[in-house]
Order: structure tokens, then C-alpha cells, then sequence
């Protein structure tokens, strides 16, 4: 049986160094001027297909943040969802005269993707060994646990290299569902929008080939990098 990817969610947070969105009613009636449907006046939530994008529900970016989410896609539906990103950036370079790119401090991708594996998930999960995952060329730089709980837990070793990645990191979860599909959360904070759409861009890729990963490492046929 092939890994497959049933479903994912992917919410963008994007952090900008001062407010871009004027007010939101502005930003209702640009969306709405481009496409997007209103699902919430008080929250300033506009929708197109399984998208959504609001201004940032963080309290200490009030003003200063935007949230794009892509709610229970496909795969082949991730291409949809960077071109919708692509759109925000053009409606909010037309609209209101900004460019995302300018004015960007960071940006926070959480993805979790629900997968049918090869084999039964709840078993895969429960017995391989947090240092047998970070023996895994795909996690290589990650230092892992399991918690309390059974999930596998994993965090970024900083790196020294590359000044530009001194603020980066990454924490992947794994854990598997009632309905024994693998539940893999991954979360990448940057400070590159290009780096997100890179990232993006090879998701599907990369989680099937961690999942395949860390079949194969259980089942005893990968030990090592």
C-alpha cells in the first residue's frame, strides 16, 4: 500500500513590521472587490474555495498580522492554495499599495496532514524510538522526544552557518488518529515569504517521504542514514 495523503490543513501567519491593512473595512472590500465571499464581519473573515484569510487573530501583532489558511485540501489542491497566496500579495499590492514583501518580518507555516500509511500507523508510532526517527536522513538537524502523551515530538538544532537562518526553526509532531492514519504536524517559522512558497511547493514530497521514512525505520529495513 503507497502512503497517501487524505487531507491537510495549512495555516500562514505572516508578521509585518508596521500595519499594512488600514482598517478592516478596507480589507473586506478589497477582498470582496477580488473574489472573496464574507464569512465574518466581526472577524474580518473573507473566504474563496477552502481558503480563508483574515488579519492575524494575535493579540500582540494587533493591526500588524495576516492569517491564510487552506481548510481540509487534497494534495493537488496545494498549488491552488500558493496561487491564492500569490493573489493576496496582488490585491493587497493594488489595493492598497503595499507590498508584502517589503514590509514581511516573518512568517509561521503550520501544516497538519492526516496520511494512510503502509501499514497500521498506531503501531509504527508506538514502537519506534525518538533516536531511531532522528537517525533519519529526512530529520537530520532535529533533536526529538516522545512526551507523555505518545507523540513523537521534533525541534530544530539552531544553525550556526547561516546568519540569515539565525531566527528560523521548525518543530514536527507525529502521532497517528482513532481511524489509524498518521497525524504529522509541521510547523516552520521564517523570515522569508520565498522560503514558505519553496516549502510549499515540495509539501507533499516531503511529508510522504517522512511518513515512508519512518515506516521503513520501524518495520527494520532503514537503521540509519
Amino acid at each position: 500500500m503507497q502512503i497517501r495523503i487524505r487531507s491537510m490543513t495549512i495555516a500562514l501567519e505572516l508578521f509585518f513590521r508596521e500595519a499594512i491593512l488600514a482598517d478592516t473595512d478596507s480589507f473586506i472590500r478589497a477582498m470582496m472587490s477580488n473574489g472573496f465571499s464574507l464569512m465574518s464581519a466581526e472577524q474580518a473573515v473573507v473566504t474563496r474555495g477552502n481558503f480563508t484569510t483574515r488579519p492575524s487573530r494575535f493579540t500582540r501583532m494587533k493591526g500588524k498580522g495576516m492569517n491564510i489558511a487552506a481548510i481540509a485540501i487534497r494534495e493537488e489542491q496545494v498549488s491552488n492554495f500558493i496561487a491564492h497566496i500569490n493573489l493576496i500579495r496582488m490585491v493587497i499590492r493594488d489595493e492598497m499599495h503595499k507590498s508584502i514583501d517589503d514590509e514581511l518580518y516573518a512568517c509561521s507555516l503550520l501544516t497538519n496532514a492526516w496520511i494512510r500509511g503502509g501499514v497500521q500507523a498506531s503501531k509504527v508510532v508506538s514502537s519506534i524510538s525518538a533516536r531511531s526517527i532522528v537517525a533519519l536522513k529526512e530529520f537530520n538537524g532535529f533533536i526529538a522526544h516522545r512526551n507523555p502523551f505518545g507523540k513523537i515530538e521534533l525541534v530544530s538544532l539552531p544553525r550556526q552557518d547561516d546568519k540569515d537562518e539565525e531566527d528560523e526553526w521548525s518543530k514536527i509532531e507525529l502521532d497517528y488518529t482513532d481511524e489509524d492514519e498518521y497525524l504529522l504536524s509541521v510547523h516552520n517559522y521564517t523570515n522569508s515569504l520565498a522560503r514558505v512558497l519553496e516549502h510549499l511547493n515540495g509539501l507533499s514530497v516531503y511529508i510522504t517521504s517522512c511518513i515512508k521514512a519512518v515506516e521503513d525505520a520501524a518495520l527494520g529495513r532503514v537503521t540509519s542514514k
